[in-house]
């Protein structure tokens, strides 16, 4: 069955009032969202927990911390549910005892890649199907600073996404065999800090020195008013952090570490949940190179359709994990920062069409 395309959510002005507006806009898909995680929500501690994180986030940054609390109070809920859909990968995880990383497939191609010589940036995102129907557009409209557009799901922050300065986001969850970091802000938190930045050299200084929660690739990549733009990939660990860049105008990264030193120096836990993220991005590469110097959004939709191996596919129809856990390609998103849009194809693998949305609507 085909799904209904995200709804967008559109807020501005101070954080108190942007809180407000969105929980207001989104209050029914942050009800859906305290259904899909029920189990960790109502688990003994989750009060404290919360609580916990949103302390962390005061402290990294007040005025984040005052949206979220305005977020709680337009949508009628509390605000440790707000806190929690947003630290949810260290409350379904980590702090359950267990490890349930975002599965992801990102990949990116510099403009001398493309046909129309303009950057395109896109994700698969993989993780509970359920959260089709909790995820909305999020486009965000600040007096100071850049507005941004990103995908989220809805209560978050941010997840993926580009802002008015041409600087794009995407992660992927990684895994080692200790995650555990004290005193962490959850990764929703940071990478809203780095959408707020107006340089790709300040995004990255946001992950650098911020205390983070949990393992995440994060590739980042920004065009700037004449057209050119560069990109570099951030292998991340609560205590590291490790970099490349495209080759040959070209990159993709799924769910494993693959950059040399952080092989050398990291246990990769997460193969052991998603092993054949050792060819997710194998095969976008090879679809993106198929086009040469003309990649165009079609080529990153035939790419993110990849069916090989399905379900445990570039495109992964709904099927459990190794741990019990249901996961799907609960979205396809790609972006053109260049021209204010990003394109979202909600859980493709019923074949559903994109959808655009612009930045500067």
């Amino acid at each position: 069955m085909t799904a209904s395309p995200f709804p967008l959510v559109e807020v501005e002005g101070p954080p108190m009032e942007r809180g407000l507006a969105y929980g207001r806009q989104a209050g029914e898909r942050i009800a859906r969202g305290r259904a899909v995680y029920e189990k960790a929500f109502n688990a003994p501690g989750f009060e404290a927990k919360a609580a916990r994180y949103f302390e962390s986030l005061r402290a990294f940054d007040a005025e984040l911390a005052t949206e979220i609390e305005g977020i709680a109070r337009g949508a009628d809920q509390p605000l440790a549910l707000v806190v929690g859909l947003n630290a949810r990968t260290e409350l379904t995880g980590w702090d359950a005892g267990a490890a349930t990383p975002d599965e992801c497939t990102a990949a990116l191609a510099m403009p001398e890649r493309t046909r129309d010589g303009r950057l395109l940036h896109g994700q698969n995102w993989d993780w509970r199907p359920a959260c089709v129907d909790t995820s909305i557009v999020l486009r965000i409209r600040v007096t100071e600073g850049p507005d941004i557009l990103t995908f989220c799901e809805a209560g978050q922050l941010a997840r993926h996404g580009f802002n008015a300065a041409g600087l794009a986001l995407t992660a992927n969850g990684l895994q080692t065999d200790d995650e555990r970091a004290p005193k962490a802000v959850p990764s929703p938190f940071i990478r809203r800090r780095m959408l707020m930045c107006e340089r790709l050299a300040d995004a990255v200084g946001v992950i650098m020195t911020a205390p983070r929660s949990a393992s995440h690739n994060l590739l980042l990549s920004q065009t700037d008013a004449q057209g050119r733009a560069e990109a570099v990939n951030l292998e991340t660990t609560p205590r590291e952090v490790f970099w490349d860049h495209p080759q040959d105008g070209l990159y993709a990264h799924a769910n494993h570490f693959k950059i040399p030193a952080a092989l050398a120096r990291v246990s990769d836990a997460g193969l052991r949940r998603h092993p054949e993220s050792l060819y997710r991005d194998r095969r976008v590469l090879q679809h993106l190179r198929t086009d040469g110097t003309a990649v165009t959004r079609a080529t990153f939709e035939r790419a993110f359709a990849d069916d090989f191996g399905s379900p445990h596919a570039v495109c992964r129809s709904p099927a459990p994990r190794s741990d019990g856990s249901m996961s799907a390609t609960v979205a396809s998103l790609i972006m053109e920062p260049a021209s204010g849009w990003m394109w979202l194809a909600p859980a493709p693998y019923g074949g559903a069409a994109y959808t655009g949305y612009e930045l500067g609507a």
